[in-house]
């Protein structure tokens, strides 16, 4: 009976680590990757980044604003470890994904970021860098006709705007213009385009700087 008991007993035993081994390496396969921790860290991710760590301001978190100038150039004493997100070439993360990174004015008008209507106009990077845009050379008498345009040293803007239109009265003033368009089909140097009355074909116009 006795030796039943431990013939019994001993099944048992192997039964149990049968099946707790089993499900050990069931709990293994099911294992998937890490736990994402934050919004920022799945951003990153999402975007073709990686997870790094750094030296950054006392002031900055987790995955700060790499597109930001500053966040991780305090000194060792006013710094402290915090994990990055390391975006591919050519990228910056701003705190949520990674980005384009912003390198000139059209890049920054691109982006959507404010631009200011000075002249010449002003694009800036929220807490980064402002970037000017880059205006061409003024128009001269030379640029006007090496681009096959017609230079008029008595021109004037108002005229050209209403032709075509009664009752518009402009000042008696000369403007020196680089004329375009008309029948002749004149032309504007680069970085320039050519603005013409609406609604009239042919009609002659003057050159400004490109938007």
């Amino acid at each position: 009976m006795d030796r039943i008991l431990a013939w019994v007993i001993g099944i048992l035993v192997a039964i149990g680590i049968i099946v707790a081994g089993s499900a050990f390496f069931l709990s293994l396969g099911r294992a998937g990757p890490p736990a994402i921790e934050s919004e920022a860290e799945a951003g990153c991710i999402a975007s073709g980044g990686s997870v790094g760590a750094a030296v950054c301001c006392l002031s900055v978190d987790d995955f700060p604003d790499t597109c930001l100038v500053g966040a991780c150039g305090c000194s060792a004493e006013n710094s402290h470890g915090v994990q990055t997100c390391n975006c591919p070439t050519g990228t910056c993360f701003n705190g949520t994904a990674c980005t384009a990174q912003v390198t000139s004015f059209a890049e920054c008008v691109a982006a959507g970021y404010p631009v200011m209507e000075s002249y010449p106009r002003q694009c800036r990077v929220p807490g980064g860098p402002t970037f000017v845009e880059e205006l061409p050379p003024p128009i001269t008498a030379g640029s006007c006709r090496a681009a096959r345009g017609n230079w008029n040293e008595c021109s004037s803007r108002c005229r050209l705007d209403n032709a075509g239109k009664t009752g518009v009265a402009c000042p008696a003033l000369c403007e020196a213009l680089c004329e375009c368009g008309g029948f002749a089909g004149f032309g504007c140097p680069g970085g320039y385009i050519c603005v013409t009355p609406p609604g009239i074909a042919d009609a002659l116009g003057y050159c400004v700087v490109g938007e």
